[in-house]
């Protein structure tokens, strides 16, 4: 049996602020943790695709941010909320690669590697970008104002693509769970 899956980007969705210079100064959003065990009691595999830019300028390493992720995901195991990844795209946004969303690489990896079909799986997210990789694979974007579509020039792209609109991820999960099948 195929797991269900809740794509969930990072910052601006589960993280703020939005761009960062040093790693220690990203802080959760309030609710993200227990929305995201609730992911996981109901049954979902939770992997984080992001793209962080600031690698490619030199602001932190791979490494660095790894080992910031990995603090990052034991703490919010401490609420129940298992995160899978990181799959990261190190690029910059005006730079061309196979990584960046809304292109579907990184998502296609966490699929075959957490064992589940991209079809139908959710996406969570601030961007038009987010909203448009999960229209791509047929999956079902979800929108949070928390991130970068606040007030934005994005924010119509990405509420045209997105399969439903919400204040921050703990609202969008609560939608989540209350759909039929779920």
């Amino acid at each position: 049996m195929m797991s269900r899956a809740a794509f969930l980007d990072l910052n601006g969705t589960l993280v703020t602020p939005i761009i960062v210079e040093k790693l220690e100064d990203l802080r959760i959003i309030p609710g993200a943790e227990q929305a995201v065990a609730a992911l996981c009691r109901a049954g979902f595999r939770c992997p984080v695709v992001t793209v962080q830019s600031r690698i490619a300028k030199g602001l932190f390493s791979v490494s660095q941010f790894l080992e910031w992720f990995h603090a990052f995901a034991g703490t919010m195991r401490g609420y129940g909320a298992h995160l899978e990844g990181p799959y990261v795209c190190p690029h910059r946004f005006a730079t061309p690669c196979a990584c960046k969303k809304p292109k579907t690489l990184l998502y296609q990896r966490a699929a075959e590697e957490c064992g589940f079909q991209l079809e139908g799986a959710f996406v969570i997210g601030d961007t038009a970008a987010d909203m448009q990789a999960a229209k791509q694979f047929r999956g079902i974007g979800c929108l949070v104002r928390t991130g970068s579509v606040e007030g934005g020039a994005d924010l119509a792209r990405a509420e045209a693509d997105a399969n439903y609109v919400g204040r921050d991820v703990a609202h969008v999960v609560q939608w989540i769970l209350d759909q039929p099948g779920v």
